[in-house]
């Protein structure tokens, strides 16, 4: 809604906004991209498509950090920010603005506050299954192309840079894999090896509730 109104976000909400669409729902950070680019004032088209990527897990300097959609109060902790761009909670106690899904049904009754009809219902009401749906879909796109050149011994990416030349890029420990598709470990040795990660097994393992391209994020020009 801010971005909408005015044209420009905060970079912290960007970068929530981000990491819930990549990380939790799975879907391909073109989306975002887009989207800011449409509506950003200052929108810069290598700035904004860079982040996006990284946030992704397909840019050249990966996200290496996890951000949760429901804390938001760490950032707004008086509950100003919601009651600005999201009038219709504004009567809640600040304990419960940043989850009204957590107040009870006399607190909402209280507000005249119905959850489905003031305001949404949670798209996911088990975040950490979702989290691990996005990466499970990642694991399993990457150890499609594990055999191959773009997937070094180490188990970082690699890309095909203009003059047929080629560079590494940095890939999340959690998405790392052997040559044969195992889940690398901190152990695993640089000849693609490896040990297998404990619990984890080979081949593909289906995950995700949206089209996984190749990811999606954001940060500054996002």
């Amino acid at each position: 809604r801010e971005l909408r109104a005015t044209g420009w976000v905060q970079q912290n909400v960007r970068m929530v906004a981000a990491s819930f669409l990549t990380e939790y729902c799975n879907l391909s950070w073109v989306h975002g991209a887009l989207w800011y680019e449409d509506n950003l004032v200052d929108a810069d088209l290598a700035i904004n498509s860079m982040m996006w990527q990284n946030a992704g897990r397909s840019g050249t300097d990966q996200w290496n950090f996890l951000i949760s959609p429901v804390q938001a109060s760490t950032q707004d902790p008086s509950g100003e920010y919601v009651r600005r761009w999201v009038p219709e909670l504004r009567r809640l106690p600040t304990k419960f603005i940043h989850r009204p899904w957590e107040a009870p049904t006399t607190v909402l009754q209280q507000h005249a506050i119905v959850l489905g009809r003031d305001y949404a219902q949670r798209c996911f009401t088990d975040l950490a299954a979702a989290r691990e749906d996005a990466k499970q879909a990642t694991i399993s796109m990457r150890r499609a192309i594990s055999g191959s050149w773009m997937n070094d011994h180490d188990g970082y990416d690699v890309i095909e840079l203009p003059g047929g030349k080629s560079t590494k890029l940095f890939t999340k420990r959690e998405y790392r894999v052997t040559k044969s598709g195992d889940l690398m470990t901190p152990a695993a040795d640089s000849n693609g090896t490896g040990r297998r990660a404990k619990g984890t097994q080979r081949g593909s393992i289906a995950g995700g509730c949206g089209g996984k391209g190749a990811g999606g994020g954001s940060a500054k020009g996002t």
